[in-house]
């Protein structure tokens, strides 16, 4: 029982490295990283609804931001809020200078 589980967690970890090395992904997170507001998860729940899709739950949204688990979905959307929150930022820089 014990080898087989460990079969299993390898398969897993070797998956999440190969999609973990895509460069757009890799981009995609350094970019949320730099521009994701602090309250981003009823927003990216609230662009996901917005494309018809079901609402993903608030742990869901978390673990793909955490890089736990790999959704492209929840990671474009996650994409989306950033760069909604990074066009807010530059238009009240522009607006208050």
């Amino acid at each position: 029982m014990l080898l087989i589980l460990s079969k299993y967690m390898s398969k897993l970890i070797n998956n999440s490295n190969f999609k973990e090395d895509n460069s757009h992904n890799k981009k995609a997170y350094e970019f949320i990283d730099k521009h994701l507001p602090v309250t981003y998860v009823d927003l990216t729940i609230a662009c996901i609804i917005k494309k018809g899709q079901p609402a993903p739950s608030k742990s869901l949204v978390r673990n793909v931001r955490n890089k736990t688990i790999f959704r492209n979905d929840i990671l474009l959307a996650l994409v989306e809020v950033a760069n909604e929150n990074k066009e807010a930022i530059e238009k009240i820089k522009l607006l208050t200078s």
